[in-house]
């Protein structure tokens, strides 16, 4: 079964009120083309409901300074609801000072802990939405990012779940050979091939990378084949993300 993330996100959209002027940031700093796809995706969803997109395009040579100053800039703005710092900032950057930065209360990426991350609550959306249940089942978190692993862990401890967290290569197929959900959320190209997988797993790709020019998940392609159900990449949690990050800007808005 092919877990497509549209319906899924058009629920959510259905669910909310645009009812006032909304005005969402965004801080883009370089070229990466993932961040690219990215902003381009949350450009057009605001666009479709009237919210006013404004970008903050910086060169990836941008300073520390630079970027706090933006920040501090935008949560003085009366007129921005939300701010968003495109995820990964250049290694030059300390990223935990900057996220710091950003008003809890503009701060609808969940990082001060306001709202609820976006991509943890998207796959939690989509696992609801295709009625799979995760109570008392083994459940493999590969990554422990602060975009995704963690804020999903927590939100399925909150849950009752007890997820397992896999943050090194060695361990990760010694957990997912029987496991019956794996999230997998690193970044890296095909990291999650058919071999560790079995055909009970529902496999839901959360991570993406360029490789040979094209947007590329987590998962090997080979495994659709195999396994119970899966979310496709792009397609799977992506829009359901975006949906997620609306709704906490119309929240943000009040």
């Amino acid at each position: 079964m092919i877990l497509y993330g549209k319906p899924v996100a058009e629920k959510i959209y259905k669910k909310l009120k645009f009812g006032k002027p909304l005005a969402l940031a965004v801080v883009l700093i370089g070229e990466d083309p993932v961040n690219l796809a990215y902003v381009h995706a949350k450009e057009k969803k605001a666009k479709r409901f009237g919210v006013k997109f404004r970008l903050f395009h910086l060169p990836g040579i941008a300073s520390e300074r630079q970027i706090s100053e933006l920040i501090n800039n935008l949560n003085r703005n009366k007129f921005i609801n939300g701010i968003i710092v495109q995820l990964p900032l250049p290694e030059s950057i300390d990223t935990e000072k900057i996220l710091r930065l950003i008003s809890p209360e503009k701060d609808i990426d969940g990082f001060s802990g306001d709202f609820t991350a976006p991509t943890a609550q998207a796959i939690l959306e989509i696992l609801e939405f295709y009625e799979i249940n995760f109570q008392n089942k083994k459940i493999v978190i590969v990554g422990y990012g602060r975009l995704v692993g963690k804020p999903l862990a927590d939100l399925l401890r909150k849950k009752g779940a007890q997820p397992i967290i896999c943050t090194s290569n060695s361990d990760i197929a010694t957990e997912t050979t029987d496991a019956d959900i794996i999230i997998s959320a690193t970044g890296t190209a095909s990291l999650i091939k058919s071999e560790m997988v079995s055909e009970k797993a529902v496999v839901i790709d959360a991570g993406t990378a360029e490789s040979h020019g094209k947007i590329r998940g987590d998962v090997d392609p080979l495994i659709f084949k195999k396994v119970r159900a899966y979310t496709p990449t792009p397609g799977g949690v992506g829009p359901v993300t975006v949906a997620c990050l609306m709704r906490n800007l119309v929240e943000a808005a009040g």
